[in-house]
This record gives C-alpha cells, structure tokens and sequence, in this order.
C-alpha cells in the first residue's frame, strides 16, 4: 500500500508538470493564425491523456482501497474468547475480586450506560444483598453511575477492606497457635494466605500502610 501512494504521487506530480507544458504550448498555438487545426489536434490528444490519467488514479486509488479493507475486515472479525464475569455476593472481602474484573467493563467508553447496567446486573449473584442494592435502581443510562457508587460505598470502602484482611490473618494465626502446630506448620498457611491477600492489598493504596504497620505491632 506504501508502495502504490508513492507512485501515485509520483505520477500526479508528472501529470501536473505535463499539464503545465501542455498549457505552454496551447498558449503559442493559439496565437498562431496557420496552426488552427494543430492546436485542434493538440487539444485533442491533451484530453486524451487527461482523461488516462483520471482512469489511473482511479484504479490506484481503488487498489489502495483493497489493500486496506480486509486488513479493517479481519481486525473487526477477530474475537476474544468470551470471558465469564465473577458473580459479586455481597461479601465485602470479594469486592476487589470482582472489581478487578468489572472495573474493564467501567472503564469502556464505548460500551453504553444502560448496557453497562446489564452487565452490573448479571454480574451481581441472585437473590444476594448485591443484586437487592443494584435492583433498587431502575436499569436506566443515568442510574449506573448512582448503584456503582452504591456498590462501592457499601462494599467497597477501603477501610472497611482493611480490617476485614486483617482479622481474616490474624483469626488465621490464632487458630493455627491454638491447635498446636509446629512453627513451620503453622508459617506455611500464613504464607498462602498473606500471598492470596497482597494483590488485594496492593489496591488499597493509602490504607495498605496502616495495615502494614498493624502487622507490626502485633
């Protein structure tokens, strides 16, 4: 496609210095008295030429259309593998989990509101606090940005994520110490679990250092 742009500006460029000529010697033609038919003929072969030209570019132009097409075509057709949107409870301690992943359908500006409100809808499970929450709300364009702000407000406050994630290890540690395991046994669940909850902390942002310094003193 580069290719046949270059050339077709080459060409238009060598039409134009033609046509310039062509012009020149239509010129002196026209003042010449015994040249009438000369000057009938040159007019005739300048249209013939122009008329050439015009077919040229037109059939440039048209290969150029070709060659961009199916490259648009075969973006348009190619699909992502369908992805099963993570049913959201109501549970505080899965708001991340879930926000992570509805938060792409959020943030799509192409997506339209009210459908962005069918999606929030079938990502909420039936018959849970979540799906009550987003139900109170007619499934209209202007609504969505009300029960996502209600979402977030009610299952979503960072600080309120932050002493869940925290209680959550430390019933962990108290559970472990009261069985009696060793200190290995009872690091290595602590581990899985301190791996599990650090990408969740990570999305706290200011609350992740109060947290860290929680687990300090304790």
């Amino acid at each position: 496609m580069n290719q046949l742009s270059i050339l077709k500006t080459q060409f238009i460029d060598k039409f134009q210095r033609l046509d310039n000529c062509q012009n020149q010697i239509s010129e002196q033609l026209s003042g010449t008295e015994d040249a009438v038919q000369e000057y009938l003929d040159d007019m005739e072969d300048a249209e013939n030429y122009r008329d050439r030209y015009i077919e040229m570019c037109t059939r440039v132009d048209l290969k150029i259309r070709e060659t961009v097409v199916p490259t648009e075509t075969e973006k348009r057709s190619f699909k992502l593998p369908k992805i099963e949107l993570k049913k959201f409870s109501g549970e505080a301690k899965d708001f991340l989990a879930f926000w992570s992943q509805f938060q792409k359908i959020h943030n799509d500006k192409s997506i339209a509101e009210e459908d962005k409100m069918q999606y929030l809808l079938q990502s909420v499970e039936p018959k849970s606090k979540a799906e009550r929450l987003v139900l109170s709300f007619p499934a209209t364009a202007e609504n969505y940005p009300k029960a996502i702000d209600q979402l977030k407000e009610r299952f979503g406050r960072e600080d309120l994520l932050v002493q869940i994630y925290v209680r959550e290890l430390l019933n962990l540690v108290m559970k472990n110490a009261v069985s009696g395991r060793t200190k290995t046994d009872l690091c290595r669940p602590c581990t899985v679990n301190l791996k599990g909850n650090y990408g969740r902390w990570r999305a706290l942002d200011e609350h992740k250092k109060n947290m860290e310094i929680s687990l300090h003193h304790w």
